[in-house]
């Protein structure tokens, strides 16, 4: 499987269980999408063609969640689209010869004597989805379709009723039809059809299996308002447009085609460096780039993450610089430098919407690391100027103390974080009041963190000509080393403490946590120290799809992350798989095991279950947030996540594991 080949053949389509499991997404840019299955039955409530933000990239309203689709032929109507609860059933499954989700999202199928192919895109800027279906035979039978819209019209993490009141009437206006069951909420109008009739009528009993399992809201009622019709013939494909009433093209066709041209153009920019990881990655990236009120960012995720500091500055390098979009890296720098308060970045883009959020020691860290990333990527010195200021106020800030929330540099030079009622590293479990992974005191990779900042802050202070400045931040850089060599080595175990100076002490627990200190500096951790804790997390922690986050002996584990919240909450960081973590582990073993031929082909190979995973399973081309730790490693959570792809993209490129770069 080679450039964008990325999908299902007629076996796998027709195999329910198989393309029912397999997910897809196409992204607007705006923080709306439209996702599914490949067999098209909704496991999810977040699955549906037409999905917008009201306030882009948030409040996400589900408008469309379903297309009936049936093609008029001799022996009667026969379905494309497929759900079980529809009467009679929609088997379009059973007809599939084949499914691509690059450059579209693409099903071919065989009916009434021909191939007909329908395509899904959504336009980047708009709020629409724009379906098309054309005949792959240059003559023969032209075919008639017939389309019906279930909507829900709600927030994306809702549920609507049958019994809910809704407003049934039509719109008929500009050549097309609208209707807007709710008043508070969005007009959906379709426009490309040649024929409509109105027939209103609820489909019930609509089952999302993983929302089940989830125990999450998980039963609803599809409203449907009547029928669309249209003809397509060989040569003459037909395109359908759903859109918020005022953001649909007009030119349905003009509007597919270009944004098409544009995806392909982008693709045709990528030189192919021969692992097929690197550059399906590379082709996903752009999913997560939407437009916000600040300006431009990074969506942690699809379906239901926001715009969140952490997850962007995780993302950045793997997501903007490695696919040389320097110019958006330096705008999303210079969208958040402005936010610092306190000396301290909210975890998430206050944008006039949204309040901010003072829950995160680590995120302005990593926003100062992606500084010094761009810094290495681009030669736009306005940039840095532009943001330098932020830099030092949130160092500054961490040394003497932030407000909001309890940070401050310690009297050895290390950071202290500790805050009763919320968890501030990146292990942010919470449900209700319960704290599932406090950390309180000094956690390890937030002390690589600080002192990788304190390295960037250094270095761009003399660039920029604060030589003074720079020789403070080397100082404290200094401290921080040394007080990290000779605190963090747990002997007795042979690997680093999870964290120091907490409410009961040392925590010894084998985490994940402590790569990033190989990682990141090599002064941190000596050569043979660093090798023991490499081969120590390759045997207890390494997994097919990443690293788990507590090792299987411990009385904590959690082998899968299942069930309703907190159930699901007490296992997000208590044994559950991170493929994000490969990246660190990966710098970290070629950092302590040298860049020989043999040790190159070791820290590749750990991708190779990753690989599997972005072609197999999950949502094709992306990688997701979660994995069950044990055998199979079902995939779990977020079902595209924008730091797991992010960080194996920058691994991969920085650590030259792949041709071509």
């Amino acid at each position: 499987m080679t450039g964008d080949a990325i999908g299902l053949d007629r076996a796998g389509c027709r195999d329910l269980a198989r393309s029912s499991a397999l997910e897809w997404v196409d992204a607007n840019g705006r923080g709306g999408y439209a996702a599914g299955t490949v067999s098209g039955l909704a496991t999810r409530r977040y699955h549906g063609l037409l999905l917008v933000a009201s306030h882009p990239p948030h409040d996400r309203v589900m408008l469309i969640n379903h297309l009936a689709e049936w093609v008029e032929t001799a022996d009667g109507l026969v379905a494309l689209s497929t759900c079980s609860a529809a009467d009679p059933p929609e088997d379009g499954y059973r007809r599939c010869e084949g499914f691509s989700a690059r450059p579209v999202p693409e099903w071919t199928y065989r009916v009434g004597g021909a191939t007909l192919v329908r395509s899904i895109l959504c336009p980047r800027g708009r709020g629409a989805v724009i379906v098309r279906w054309h005949i792959l035979e240059v003559d023969g039978p032209a075919l008639r379709l017939s389309v019906r819209p279930m909507l829900t019209v709600r927030p994306d993490h809702a549920v609507v009723s049958s019994d809910d009141p809704i407003a049934t009437s039509v719109r008929l206006d500009a050549g097309g039809v609208s209707w807007q069951p709710r008043s508070d909420l969005p007009r959906v109008k379709a426009l490309g059809a040649d024929g409509y009739h109105h027939d209103p009528f609820w489909r019930r009993g609509i089952g999302y299996a993983i929302d089940h399992e989830r125990g999450e809201p998980s039963q609803e009622d599809w409203w449907s308002p009547g029928t669309l019709s249209l003809t397509v013939a060989p040569g003459k494909p037909v395109f359908l447009t759903f859109a918020v009433a005022d953001e649909g093209p007009a030119d349905g066709r003009g509007a597919f085609e270009e944004e098409l041209e544009r995806r392909q153009a982008s693709r045709r920019m990528v030189r192919p460096s021969g692992n097929r990881l690197f550059d399906q990655l590379i082709l996903g990236a752009e999913a997560y780039i939407v437009e916000s009120r600040k300006g431009p960012a990074l969506l942690a995720g699809f379906p239901w993450f926001d715009v969140w500091t952490r997850d962007t500055f995780t993302a950045f390098g793997g997501l903007l610089l490695v696919t040389d979009r320097l110019h958006l890296a330096g705008q999303i720098l210079k969208t958040f430098a402005p936010l610092v308060d306190g000396g301290l970045l909210p975890n998430n883009l206050p944008d006039g919407h949204t309040a901010p959020r003072w829950d995160s020691v680590d995120a302005s860290l990593w926003f100062i690391v992606s500084v010094g990333r761009y810094a290495k990527s681009s030669p736009d010195r306005t940039v840095l100027e532009a943001v330098w200021p932020a830099v030092r106020t949130i160092l500054a800030g961490y040394t003497r103390g932030t407000g909001h929330v309890a940070i401050a540099m310690d009297e050895d030079g290390l950071l202290r974080a500790s805050d009763d009622s919320a968890p501030l590293t990146w292990m942010d479990a919470k449900c209700g009041d319960d704290v599932m992974t406090p950390r309180r005191g000094k956690p390890v990779e937030v002390q690589a963190l600080w002192v990788q900042a304190l390295g960037v802050a250094g270095a761009l202070a003399r660039r920029l000509g604060h030589g003074p400045q720079a020789v403070v931040f080397e100082a404290s850089r200094a401290r921080a080393i040394a007080s990290f060599q000779r605190r963090f080595w747990y002997e007795a175990g042979g690997y680093l403490f999870d964290v120091l100076d907490g409410p009961e002490g040392d925590d010894a627990t084998f985490r994940p946590n402590q790569l990033f200190a190989l990682a990141f500096d090599a002064e941190l951790v000596s050569g043979e120290r660093g090798r023991r804790v490499l081969d120590l997390t390759r045997r207890k922690l390494l997994t097919p799809r990443g690293l788990r986050t507590l090792a299987e002996d411990d009385p904590n584990f959690h082998p899968r992350y299942v069930g309703p919240r907190p159930r699901r909450d007490a296992a997000y960081h208590q044994g559950t798989v991170w493929p994000f973590l490969l990246a660190p582990f990966a710098r970290a073993w070629l950092r302590f095991h040298g860049r020989s031929e043999q040790a190159r082909a070791e820290a590749l190979s750990f991708f190779a279950g990753i690989e599997e995973h972005l072609v197999t399973e999950g949502c094709l081309g992306h990688l997701s947030e979660i994995f069950d730790a044990t055998a199979p490693y079902t995939p779990r959570g977020c079902f595209a996540q924008a730091w797991s792809l992010g960080e194996i993209l920058l691994a991969l490129k920085e650590l030259a594991l792949v041709r071509g770069t």
